[in-house]
């Protein structure tokens, strides 16, 4: 059965969808507390999580770019139209959370070759974070108004160029 479900593009990008922003905010409170705590392993962790949360957004852009022309076609004017927005958002910030697992990367090497600047990196990882999550949660929000109309409480964006089919 759970083969089944993952054989489906648009199931697959949903289910992945979850792991930069949960893994991102797992990451966050492990890093703030390392810090908090001044524990260099604790903050090695949160900066391993970190690089592998906000890097997992890779899988899930291309599992959406195999979704989208699997369930374009199956949706209302409405749903195409916050698609489309999904797409768009996710094409101009996605950046954002790779950015943010190159940081933590660099971040972690740092802190093992001087090993005083690893609390200063970790926090200013931390800090990239909190735009990390903002960005996978303000996609992954307009996300799920592609096809549940209940949580559509506006209209969705006009975009200049719609992208019919990736």
């Amino acid at each position: 059965m759970i083969f089944e479900l993952l054989e489906d593009p648009a199931y697959r990008h949903v289910l992945l969808n979850h792991l930069p922003i949960t893994g991102l905010m797992i990451s966050f409170a492990v890093l703030v507390t390392g810090a908090a705590l001044r524990q260099s392993a604790l903050l090695r962790v949160g900066l391993v999580l970190v690089a592998l949360t906000a890097g997992s957004s890779g899988l899930v852009e291309m599992t959406g770019d195999d979704a989208h022309p699997a369930i374009f076609d199956r949706l209302d004017g409405d749903g195409r139209a916050w698609l489309d927005y999904h797409t768009e958002l996710a094409d101009t910030w996605l950046p954002v959370l790779y950015a943010n697992a190159g940081l933590a990367a660099l971040a972690l090497g740092l802190g093992f070759a001087r090993p005083q600047y690893l609390l200063s990196a970790a926090l200013v990882v931390a800090l990239m974070t909190v735009a990390g999550i903002g960005t996978a949660a303000w996609i992954g929000e307009v996300g799920g108004k592609i096809k549940h109309p209940e949580f559509r409480l506006e209209d969705p964006p006009v975009l200049d160029s719609p992208r019919r089919l990736r």
